[in-house]
């Protein structure tokens, strides 16, 4: 699987249906945050690789995730939201709260709800590209 068809299974209108249903959140507002979000949450994680440990970290956390990536819609339906944010957290460090909010500005959906878009597909995200990596 290459980055196109892992964005694709992220934006497509069963990953977000699942997003929409899941967060009781407009499908239109789920797809515009996805959109706006994932080049912020491909660079943030590119750059974390740029160092040693931050390539070792992100490896691991890949290695972790790759087994969930078998049926993405029904990880998307029940994500752990917990575990999501803290991926953010990872990936984004400090940033977090200004990634947000830009986003949120940029798609006019509220950064709480921006944040709960996020933590849904992050884990997804890890899982796509710790496939792709074996």
């Amino acid at each position: 699987m290459d980055l196109t068809n892992i964005l694709g299974a992220l934006t497509g209108n069963d990953a977000v249906g699942a997003i929409s249903q899941n967060l009781k959140i407009d499908q239109k507002q789920v797809s515009s945050v996805i959109n706006a979000a994932l080049p912020s949450l491909l660079g943030a994680m590119q750059k974390n690789a740029s160092t040693e440990a931050g390539a070792a970290s992100l490896a691991k956390a890949l290695g972790d995730h790759a087994g969930s990536a078998g049926n993405i819609i029904n990880n998307l339906k029940a994500t752990d939201l917990t575990d999501g944010n803290k991926i953010l957290g990872h990936i984004f460090g400090g940033n977090l709260s200004n990634i947000l909010g830009g986003i949120s500005k940029q798609t006019g959906v509220a950064s709480n709800s921006v944040g709960s878009i996020l933590a849904s597909i992050a884990p997804s995200l890890l899982a796509l590209l710790g496939k792709q990596n074996e």
